[in-house]
């Protein structure tokens, strides 16, 4: 994929909706109580593993007017095959989480990226609560086999601040002998809790957790803009010298948006506008061209913009003084390693930047130039490396087609408001 310069950015963008709450509406469907309908899912290949995965379960989906109407069995079944998660990490940790409730035999996999990635943080809790995992070393990779169901409740401190963690734990313990806790070290995106709290399933009380077993109601659901999908375009909007953007209808979650806060710290040009307050608040944002200032990012806002964390590299690339990122080192253990891929990218494109064990140092004000960039792979950094070129001099990325895990159309949406 080529990517040119461009004189001037305009228009309005409608992000995908949310891959995360996709994931656990899904999910959620499988183990309720009746039909429920998820109006304005995602369709990416992410969201279309967890749709196979709950399918090969015996779950019946129909697919109208691109609303998904669930019909979820009696009784989940064993599944013939093992299950084929690809590169999702949400499906596959989310996944055990919901297997381990069952008494059934399954195996879990993935791709090559995925195989990679760490399950032993999921393995862990949900082996305390009494399922049975074996899997590559030690159950810390996937292939991974379950074998669950008779679950204790647990008190759990975990020692990560990961929204699928806690997530894959909630979901065993709705279906264990009594109330469990769950406590991590800050908080993480909390789309699980605020679904569940609507039928008192879980209570929140600070950094704690209380899920309460009981069976989900079935629900109807209308999934908002994903955020991190809309963050690429926000990024472009404020580091592009002519710009103005206008993003509709994307999701404002608190425990979503830390990037809002940064760019505020940095000082953009960065407006909510009619904000929606819902389980998942939502609104429009109108970003414009801003002289930015550097910044410090502190380990505690971290996995408020998880996601985020390399467009704030590029922000730091276009403002004056230094920005600093620490207490990121989960992104090492994402689709690639986000740290060194972002470092690499920019690099490249002529920014000085410097690489941490747990995040990076960058010092704005030098003019990027075009490049030759490999995405590794990963979706978030082909989109990086798409923004970065059409505010500088251009760039040609390798592995472009990794964008439709979590936003198959953003080649076109860019397209649109380049002029």
């Amino acid at each position: 994929m080529k990517i040119k310069p461009s004189r001037k950015i305009r228009g309005v963008v409608a992000p995908p909706s949310d891959k995360s709450i996709t994931h656990r509406a899904l999910f959620f469907s499988s183990i309720s109580n009746g039909n429920s309908t998820i109006f304005t899912p995602l369709y990416s290949e992410d969201t279309m593993r967890t749709l196979n995965f709950v399918e090969s379960l015996g779950v019946k989906i129909e697919i109208s007017g691109g609303v998904l109407h669930v019909k979820p069995p009696s009784k989940l079944h064993e599944p013939t095959s093992p299950i084929d998660c690809g590169n999702s990490g949400t499906t596959a940790r989310i996944g055990m989480g919901l297997l381990a409730r069952e008494t059934f035999f399954s195996v879990l996999y993935g791709d090559k990226s995925l195989s990679k990635r760490p399950m032993r943080r999921v393995v862990e809790p949900l082996s305390l609560m009494g399922a049975r995992f074996d899997g590559r070393n030690g159950g810390s990779n996937l292939p991974i086999s379950v074998r669950g169901g008779h679950l204790h409740s647990i008190s759990y401190t975990s020692s990560v601040s990961s929204a699928q963690v806690k997530s894959s734990f909630i979901f065993g313990a709705l279906n264990a002998d009594g109330i469990s806790s769950y406590v991590e070290p800050n908080q993480s995106r909390d789309h699980t809790e605020r679904f569940l709290s609507q039928f008192d399933l879980v209570k929140v009380e600070g950094r704690e957790i209380k899920i309460h077993p009981g069976f989900v109601p079935h629900f109807k659901i209308k999934v908002v803009g994903d955020f991190s999908s809309a963050a690429f375009f926000v990024v472009l909007g404020v580091i592009h010298p002519n710009s103005h953007l206008e993003i509709k209808d994307v999701g404002l979650n608190p425990t979503r948006t830390g990037l809002l806060k940064i760019l505020k710290k940095m000082g953009a040009n960065v407006e909510i506008t009619k904000m929606v307050e819902d389980v998942e608040p939502y609104g429009n944002l109108v970003v414009e061209s801003s002289n930015l200032k550097g910044v410090e990012v502190s380990t505690d806002e971290v996995p408020t913009l998880i996601d985020e964390v390399p467009l704030v590299a590029l922000l730091g690339a276009f403002a004056t003084g230094e920005t600093v990122v620490r207490g990121a080192l989960e992104l090492r253990k994402k689709e690639t390693d986000r740290i060194k891929a972002t470092v690499d990218i920019l690099s490249q494109m002529g920014v000085e930047i410097e690489e941490f064990d747990d995040g990076f140092r960058v010092q704005g004000g030098r003019k990027l130039h075009d490049a030759k960039l490999n995405s590794f792979g990963d979706h978030r950094m082909a989109m990086l490396a798409s923004i970065a070129g059409v505010s500088a001099e251009g760039v040609e990325i390798e592995n472009d087609k990794c964008v439709a895990i979590s936003y198959p159309s953003f080649f076109s949406d860019l397209k649109e408001v380049i002029r």
